[in-house]
């Protein structure tokens, strides 16, 4: 496994994470993602 890839990969998925609960504004969401 490609450990330039893995973090490429890593930062992409926080990236797409933190927009997802701007976008949404919900606590509830944030907390789910937490859980998960």
């Amino acid at each position: 496994m490609e450990i330039a890839r893995i973090r490429e990969l890593m930062l992409l998925w926080s990236r797409i994470r933190s927009t997802r609960v701007a976008l949404v504004g919900g606590n509830h969401t944030a907390s789910r993602f937490c859980t998960r």
